[in-house]
């Protein structure tokens, strides 16, 4: 067994003056909105359902369904429960039923720019640590923190653009 910690980070807004600025309020209705709903999000969801909402908002249950076609994971078909704490206005927790933990934290940098950045615990039951497998799971699972970290900037902007944030 090993825990696989990554973490990746990218500026929301970029200096293109065609591409429109999201604002720290927008992103964070956003993360909110992801944490209800986030197949519309994550690609490899496709179904979710909020089972219990307490504390403001900032306690969600949730159960998503991982899209059936999704070949890779050994949760294809299924639903996996999450619990999900939200950090008003900086960070959204999830705590996966085996213990691993999600983060997405919105944090500024220089010149007050936005920085989106996930952070993953893994817990691998299967694989041995220092091991090929070990190796090979840590890169698959760098590849997940980028794409989701760009999917979800794509999916705020579509939102905004919308004038759904």
């Amino acid at each position: 067994m090993i825990t696989l910690n990554v973490a990746y980070t990218e500026p929301v807004n970029c200096s293109d003056p065609c591409i429109p600025t999201l604002t720290r309020e927008q992103i964070w209705k956003g993360l909110e909105l992801k944490a209800r709903c986030p197949q519309d999000f994550i690609p490899s969801f496709d179904n979710s359902r909020v089972i219990e909402e307490r504390d403001d908002g900032s306690y969600i249950l949730r159960e998503a369904h991982v899209a059936s076609d999704l070949r890779e994971s050994p949760m294809a078909g299924k639903w996996i429960r999450e619990e999900c704490r939200l950090y008003r206005p900086i960070m959204s927790h999830f705590t996966l039923p085996d213990g691993s933990i999600i983060q997405n934290a919105l944090s500024e940098g220089p010149g007050q720019d936005l920085y989106l950045t996930f952070t993953y615990q893994w817990k691998l039951f299967d694989i041995e640590p220092k091991t090929k497998e070990a190796e090979m799971a840590r890169d698959d699972h760098m590849k997940l923190a980028v794409s989701s970290v760009q999917g979800t900037i794509r999916a705020l902007r579509k939102l905004a653009e919308e004038h759904r944030l």
